[in-house]
């Protein structure tokens, strides 16, 4: 089993080789947190190697074999974790679906992928499985949360009972376990992760174990000095590439984790555990950023002084930090201040004071953010992948950053532009193809062996990457200007009581936007001005229209005119991964937006 390196860190041949090594090294270490009858319980490297053990040996004594596929349906949760394990220790390859997809969509990715096993996380997830069954070509269904009194034992199988049929198979056959994932290759298939499918039927993108390896060394050679000591909290879906990764990196490089029960309590979770390092999406550093404006406009006249005094000290001492350089004497004295009273006062009431850094990914994040936090002495990084570049290619770094792009290739990573602009992207993390479809499969890479990621970008002089937005969102006006939706949208996010908004406006002579309420935020706001009523009667309020119009406005004044938003409303209803208008890494969907206020959206451009 031979074994390379990138920068000194090992690529291990398989997944399950890498975890095996690591536990080693960890076993009485306290790897995974999870939270149980309210309060947090610490996994050690030694429980997580015999669970994932038991479980590969239950798997092994259904008939699962190399190759076979087995799927996940359940939120993240730290059985997600240890069913994907036990499944890679078996050789066969993980399906990870989302749990929030309807029946049908369940069903086409479990028949689609040939899938002979589900892990369910509850009765919900498994009448969804049983509704759908006759379709598929499913054998059992294992379950995490069981109900005893409503399971059919013949195909819904308890994790408890799969641990037994483990045990028994491993007294007939001890050495199968061993056998199973030593036998594994880097070119070994790994996982199908289904893309969105916005555009069609979602894609099966095959991810080997090569792929996972060196991503998850790259990531480690990029950021040396990531890992024991580090703390951070899983809460993005386990189906996506870039939580999987994550926690393979966790793992990797001995970082200590917890598993968030929901993201509805994150922020709580956050204050609760403390993290050093934390992987996340756009969507909650923004409510993060709004929870602090928020809270800043119901403090005193004289706190709001104080908090304007040290972001200003943060704010002039960055361009300094940045580059590595001395701050000057006296502003030197003004950040020390201003640094203590952000990790003395504000952090710990967020959970924030031990954050080294933090990272975003899944979509672009605004610059106001990005500097805002600097100011306040915690550095977000962007990095940049896609599912089929197995999460990151590019990544900046605490020691080597530049705010409005997503850092430099990996190492052994080749990124460049194509000529209509288009990022292109070559190197061992790059996907082998899409599941079934030898026509997309094609139509993905240049004759170069380039993947075409379909986003558009440019490499300034020290090779940092900028995305400029999808190929297929950009909008292009009748007038010829092209503006990419997302750097907006990312722009009115920073109004604290604007949720998730769709700017609109391709082939049209401009630009309009359907906004969204950030229901907590917007909700305060209501009640300290007596205004009543669910969100969409918040929404419809003249008070509400004004305070959006003030926004628009002022946004308006620092853009282009062929960028201002010229026609807007504002709805009442609130935009979800659970309810169809979000993706899973909460992006905002535009077909299914669009198709939805396609009355409100034409109305804006009648007698055009």
């Amino acid at each position: 089993m031979t074994e390379e390196a990138i920068q000194g860190n090992t690529v291990f041949p398989s997944i399950p080789a890498m975890f095996q090594a690591r536990m080693r090294d960890h076993a009485a270490f306290a790897l995974m947190l999870k939270k149980e009858h309210g309060a947090w319980r610490a996994y050690t490297g030694q429980h997580m190697s015999v669970s994932v053990r038991r479980w590969t040996l239950g798997l092994l004594a259904l008939g699962v074999k190399k190759g076979d596929k087995v799927a996940v349906l359940s939120k993240t949760r730290m059985e997600w974790a240890l069913a994907d394990l036990a499944i890679l220790h078996c050789g066969a390859v993980t399906v990870g679906i989302y749990p929030q997809l309807p029946a049908d969509d369940v069903a086409y990715q479990l028949a689609h992928s040939e899938a002979k096993i589900v892990f369910c996380e509850d009765q919900a997830q498994l009448a969804k499985v049983l509704s759908i069954r006759d379709k598929t070509k499913l054998e059992y269904a294992v379950v995490f949360d069981h109900d005893p009194e409503n399971q059919d034992y013949s195909f819904a199988i308890p994790g408890d009972d799969l641990e037994m049929r483990g045990s028994t198979h491993e007294k007939f056959n001890p050495d199968s376990f061993d056998k199973a994932w030593q036998e594994l290759k880097k070119d070994d298939l790994a996982t199908i992760i289904y893309t969105s499918g916005t555009t069609g039927p979602p894609k099966g993108a095959l991810l080997t174990h090569g792929n996972l390896t060196f991503v998850i060394a790259a990531v480690a050679a990029a950021i040396p000095g990531h890992g024991q000591g580090d703390f951070g909290v899983a809460f993005l879906p386990m189906a996506h590439a870039l939580q999987r990764v994550g926690n393979y990196v966790g793992m990797y490089n001995g970082i200590r984790g917890a598993f968030a029960p929901a993201v509805e309590t994150l922020i709580d979770d956050f204050k609760e555990l403390r993290p050093t390092v934390q992987v996340s999406v756009p969507r909650i550093w923004e409510k993060l950023y709004a929870k602090i404006q928020a809270g800043l406009e119901t403090a005193s006249f004289a706190r709001r002084a104080v908090f304007r005094s040290m972001l200003a000290a943060g704010r002039a001492s960055a361009p300094y930090r940045k580059t590595g350089k001395p701050v000057p004497f006296p502003l030197s004295v003004r950040w020390s201040v201003a640094r203590k009273f952000f990790r003395g006062v504000v952090w710990p009431k967020l959970g924030f004071d031990r954050v080294r850094f933090l990272s975003s990914g899944g979509a672009p994040i605004g610059m106001e953010l990005l500097e805002f936090f600097y100011a306040m002495d915690v550095l977000i990084i962007e990095a940049w992948g896609l599912t089929e570049t197995a999460a990151p290619a590019t990544l900046n770094t605490p020691d080597n950053f530049k705010f409005g792009t997503v850092g430099r290739a990996l190492p052994g990573v080749e990124v460049k532009v194509a000529p209509d602009g288009e990022l292109l992207v070559r190197g061992p993390g790059v996907f082998k193809g899409y599941y079934k479809d030898e026509e997309a499969t094609r139509a993905a890479f240049d004759e170069q062996g380039f993947f075409r990621t379909g986003d558009i970008g440019e490499i300034d002089a020290d090779g940092f990457v900028k995305i400029t937005d999808r190929k297929k969102n950009l909008i292009v006006t009748s007038l010829g200007k092209k503006v990419p939706p997302q750097n907006l949208e990312n722009v009115f996010k920073t109004c604290p009581f604007l949720g998730p908004c769709l700017i609109h406006g391709d082939r049209r002579k401009f630009l309009s936007a359907i906004f969204t309420l950030d229901k907590e935020e917007i909700g305060a706001w209501a009640k300290a001005r007596r205004i009543t009523g669910d969100l969409a009667a918040i929404a419809a309020h003249d008070e509400t229209k004004k305070l959006v119009s003030q926004a628009v406005e002022r946004i308006n004044g620092g853009l282009a005119n062929y960028e201002q938003v010229k026609r807007w409303a504002v709805v009442g209803d609130e935009w979800t991964d659970r309810t169809g208008e979000l993706t899973p890494t909460l992006k905002v969907k535009r077909k299914v937006l669009e198709e939805r206020y396609r009355p409100i959206l034409d109305a804006f451009y009648e007698g055009e």
